[in-house]
This record gives C-alpha cells, sequence and structure tokens, in this order.
C-alpha cells in the first residue's frame, strides 16, 4: 500500500515538474527569444511596402501595401486571419447593392416623368397666382414713383425750409447725397478706429500669455529635478532605439522642395534624428525642386526582455511619479 502511495507521489510530482519546466520554457522563449522583423518599402511615385515579423517560426504576421493594405497572421502554415476575403466579399456586397440601388432610381424615374396629378397641378397654379400678382404690384409702384419723380423733378416745384428759405429738389437731392456720404464716412472711420483698438487690446494679451508661458518653461528647466527627469527621459529613449534598432539596414532618399528654407529645415530635423539613433542613410538633398523618392530595407530582432527592463526603470522613476501627479 505505501509502495503504490510513493509510486502516485513519484508519478505527480514528474508531471507537476513537467508542468512547471514547459511554463518556465515557455516563459523564457518570450522573453528572451527575440521577434524578428523584416520591412521593405519603395516609393517612387506610388508607394509599396512589405512587413514580415516572426518569432520562432512559429507566429508570423505579414502586412503587404500595394494601393491596398492586406494583413495576413499564420500559426505555422495555418492562416489564421487575414483581410483579403472580407475585404473582397465586402466589395462585391457594395457593387451589388449599389446596380440593385441604380436600378431602383432608373425605375422609379420612368414611372414618375409624366405623372402628376391634376392635384399637384391645381396647386402649382395656384402657387403661381401670387407671384403674378406681386409682380403686377411691383410694376404699378415702379409707375407710380415715376410720376412722383417726374412731378417733383419740374424746376417749378419748390420746398420751405424752416427758416422760410425755398430749396427746390435739385437743391435737396444734392444736400441728401452730401449728408449720406458724411455719415458713410464717419461709420468707416469709426468702426476702423475700433478694429485697431481692438488689436491692440488682442496683441496685449497675447504678449502677457507669451510672458507668463516663457516664465513656466523658464521655470521648469531651470528646476533641479526636472533636468534629471529629463536627463532620464532621454536616456531611456536612446535604450529603446538600441533595442528595436535593426542589425542590418539600408536607406536611400532623395527629397526636394522649391523653397531652400524648408530644405533647411528637414535637414537639420534629419541630422538631430541621426544624432539620437545613430541610424545611417543616404540622403540626397534637391533644391529648388519638389522630389520625394526613396527606398528603405531593414532587419532586426526585438527581445521582450529588454522592453521590459526599460518599461520597469519608467515606472519606478519617483521623479516622473511627481510630473504626473501635479
Amino acid at each position: 500500500m505505501l509502495s503504490v502511495f510513493l509510486l502516485i507521489l513519484k508519478i505527480s510530482g514528474i508531471v507537476i515538474a513537467s508542468i512547471l519546466g514547459l511554463a518556465l520554457l515557455i516563459v523564457a522563449a518570450v522573453l528572451f527569444v527575440p521577434v524578428r522583423y523584416k520591412v521593405s518599402a519603395d516609393y517612387h511615385e506610388k508607394a509599396k511596402a512589405r512587413v514580415n515579423v516572426s518569432w520562432l517560426g512559429i507566429l508570423r504576421f505579414i502586412v503587404l501595401y500595394n494601393d491596398k493594405l492586406a494583413m495576413r497572421a499564420k500559426v505555422l502554415f495555418v492562416t489564421v486571419y487575414s483581410n483579403d476575403k472580407k475585404a473582397s466579399s465586402k466589395d462585391k456586397k457594395h457593387k451589388k447593392r449599389k446596380k440593385h440601388e441604380k436600378k431602383n432610381e432608373t425605375s422609379s424615374a420612368e414611372e414618375n416623368v409624366f405623372s402628376i396629378s391634376e392635384e399637384d397641378a391645381r396647386k402649382l397654379t395656384e402657387e403661381e397666382k401670387p407671384e403674378i400678382r406681386m409682380a403686377e404690384h411691383d410694376t404699378q409702384a415702379h409707375e407710380d414713383d415715376g410720376d412722383t419723380d417726374e412731378r417733383a423733378g419740374q424746376p417749378g416745384d419748390e420746398i420751405h425750409g424752416r427758416d422760410g428759405t425755398s430749396w427746390n429738389s435739385s437743391e435737396r437731392k444734392f444736400f441728401k447725397k452730401i449728408r449720406t456720404f458724411v455719415s458713410s464716412v464717419y461709420s468707416k472711420v469709426k468702426d476702423i478706429i475700433r478694429l485697431i483698438l481692438d488689436t491692440i487690446k488682442k496683441v496685449k494679451g497675447a504678449s502677457d500669455r507669451l510672458k507668463e508661458k516663457f516664465e513656466k518653461a523658464r521655470t521648469f528647466v531651470t528646476d533641479e529635478d526636472n533636468k534629471k527627469l529629463l536627463h532620464f527621459i532621454i536616456a531611456q529613449i536612446k535604450a529603446l532605439i538600441k533595442v528595436i534598432r535593426p542589425k542590418k539596414y539600408k536607406i536611400e532618399a532623395k527629397i526636394g522642395f522649391e523653397d531652400p528654407a524648408v530644405m533647411g529645415k528637414v535637414l537639420a530635423y534629419v541630422s538631430i534624428f541621426y544624432g539620437i539613433s545613430g541610424v545611417d542613410l543616404s540622403l540626397e538633398p534637391v533644391f529648388g525642386e519638389n522630389v520625394k523618392e526613396g527606398s528603405m530595407s531593414l532587419k532586426g530582432s526585438i527581445r521582450i526582455f529588454s522592453l521590459l527592463v526599460i518599461a520597469l526603470r519608467v515606472y519606478r522613476n519617483e521623479q516622473l511619479k511627481k510630473f504626473i501627479s501635479r
């Protein structure tokens, strides 16, 4: 009986040890076996790209771009995900639906071209009547205005003012024009002065806000804790770039802009990126012409353990916690 019990314990211990060993093996493989990637891209009036990501040859993820994005995920040699079939089925359904809608629209249009009921015709005529009446009323009003203008424009007609002086219609119209012109000039000058005062107020407020932001930035930069935090973040970014940086790469580019100042800014940004990442690239600048061409091929590997180490450093940094909690 005791021998059977010991045999059961032995077998259960072997099973538990095998399960633990398998779990440790899987965890070690996930942490230390690198995820390999390969990227190739080309742009000459048309963009093309291909990305392959694989782990131990078991899991593979493929992304293709050539006028359309295609993605596939494979486990060993079995495709577990692909968006090509879904996209094609969606396109077919969309085309069928469009054809059906066009047929319905054409059939309904053919049926309703000459089918107007008597009630609709009566409504249309009733809607046109007020417009005719309004047109007749307008013409009559214009005729009446013409008659009054003719009567007012006669030289014999005079209008007496408050001081007893008599003005004829032409003088009255002349002084009325002068008064309207002076009032319009006064209103325009008033609007211009108001606009200038509002602009001065806005510029003053913007300068005050800019001074406040500058003071905040200066205090932030001169603070010792912030300086240490900035150095820490730059160090972690460099470590991250070192982890994910490709081991083999080839980058060739030909870039040009019509404005030389823009080209100078691009070259400055490229030099900063080169200084931080250390990535070597072949760049051919073209001044005075819009040119965007290039090709790229990358090969590299990423270890999950290295990423976890960087993430743990960032998580445990006390200065970053204080900065976030502000």
